[in-house]
């Protein structure tokens, strides 16, 4: 199966329906049966296993089976429709379900292939189709309208060649309105989740553009050590780049020494966050700073062996 974009997204989405899942549902056009639980589903026997199960909590609403579609996959109708067929073996269940994807990119629904069967006598033996949406064909006051809680999928309505700036601008208003859609005791995670959406959408962003656009510090959260984990591949790989491009050895080698100096302020990072906890804002900038790859080195040795923050800082430029 040739497969293309990200499917890191998937975790992400899945932690999105846990938080706001009947906001999705309403998206989807599911109107009866809330509340319902949430959850992802391994069947045995089978390597199949849907993005979600929603199951409604009274028999007026349906089984909703859900996969958040952010790759090319041209047999994903297919494996949907078999995920909600062996699940009904297994669990025994006889009543009524929804097959539903929410694509992120046009490309990907025109990559699946249609759910049906035609006999060699021509005949058609079987057909159907999903509940589908495809997100960069929505507005966000589609989903503001639907509910203002999925503000956080706001990001896949807009271009992917959007400038920078204007980028800006609507990040830091998706970034507001989802603080206003959840309660103040949410807000760190899901601010979370609109920057991972953020990253899967838009792949030059860097991690200081992230966290000016949203003003929000990223290393709190899961999702800022994945935005400064691809600064560090990101570095390297631009480099590479600039060398090839070049033909300059010395171009490689200085890309190269800037993915280094990135891979030890991660690997310092990593190491006072494993041993401190939280780091504070003033010592990130300081080691952001740093621009030798020899200090950074014998910082991660002191910051294995220090016994405190504090004797740590003292030993910073």
């Amino acid at each position: 199966m040739e497969k293309s974009g990200n499917r890191g997204s998937d975790e992400t989405f899945y932690r999105l329906m846990q938080t706001s899942g009947d906001a999705v549902l309403r998206l989807l056009g599911v109107t009866a049966g809330y509340p319902y639980q949430v959850q992802a589903e391994t069947l045995k026997a089978k390597n199949v296993s849907p993005d979600i199960v929603a199951i409604p909590a009274t028999r007026r609403g349906d089984l909703v089976f859900l996969e958040f579609q952010g790759y090319r996959d041209p047999f994903i109708r297919h494996r949907l429709a078999e995920t909600a067929l062996l699940y009904c073996r297994q669990k025994n269940y006889r009543g009524p379900y929804i097959l539903a994807i929410i694509y992120t990119e046009q490309a990907w629904f025109n990559a699946a292939l249609p759910l049906k069967a035609v006999s060699s006598a021509g005949n058609l033996t079987f057909q159907g189709w999903p509940t589908e949406i495809v997100l960069e064909n929505l507005q966000e006051e589609d989903l503001l309208a639907a509910d203002p809680r999925l503000a956080v999928l706001a990001p896949y309505t807009v271009p992917k060649n959007i400038s920078e700036e204007n980028l800006a601008v609507k990040a830091k208003a998706w970034g507001d309105l989802v603080r206003q859609a959840y309660p103040e005791e949410h807000s760190t995670e899901i601010l979370d989740l609109l920057i991972m959406f953020l990253m899967n959408r838009f792949r030059k962003i860097t991690r200081k553009g992230f966290r000016a656009m949203l003003n929000f510090d990223l290393t709190d959260t899961v999702a800022g050590r994945q935005v400064f984990r691809s600064a560090v591949r990101k570095g390297l790989k631009e480099g590479e780049k600039k060398g090839r491009e070049k033909g300059r050895e010395e171009g490689l080698q200085e890309g190269k020494e800037k993915g280094w100096i990135q891979a030890a302020r991660e690997n310092l990072l990593d190491i006072l966050t494993a041993r401190f906890g939280l780091v504070p804002q003033d010592v990130l900038s300081r080691i952001e700073r740093i621009e030798r790859h020899d200090t950074l080195k014998e910082l991660v040795i002191a910051a294995s062996k220090t016994t405190d923050l504090e004797s740590f800082q003292l030993r910073l430029p």
